[in-house]
């Protein structure tokens, strides 16, 4: 993973390593009926990303709900270009929240 001088993830691949984790939670709780996937998802982003498993754990619950909404984003879309409009949607209401949030710190 490429890092910039601070060391953070570059913004492409923190949303591809959400992606990924999306995609393993969708496919865990439908294929496998698994409960609770969370333990799967963090092991197996430790193993591809070559992460510490605390930072996976960090990673993943810092990012739950993005990664909860993009998996049933997987789930209810039925063509490529629905899951593109759908992860437009998703980001454009992030950035709505982060917006009034700033509001409201003022």
């Amino acid at each position: 993973m490429s890092e910039d001088e601070n060391g953070e993830l570059l913004v492409k691949e923190f949303e591809e390593r959400t992606l990924n984790a999306a995609r393993l939670h969708h496919l865990l709780l439908q294929e496998t009926g698994i409960e609770d996937p969370w333990h799967t998802i963090v092991l197996a982003i430790c193993a591809f990303d070559k992460l510490h498993l605390k930072d996976g754990w960090e990673f993943v619950l810092t990012n739950k709900q993005d990664i909860e909404d993009v998996g049933l984003l997987f789930q209810r879309s039925n063509t490529p270009e629905e899951f593109k409009e759908g992860l437009i949607e998703l980001k454009e209401q992030d950035l709505m929240e982060q917006m009034e949030r700033r509001d409201l710190g003022r």
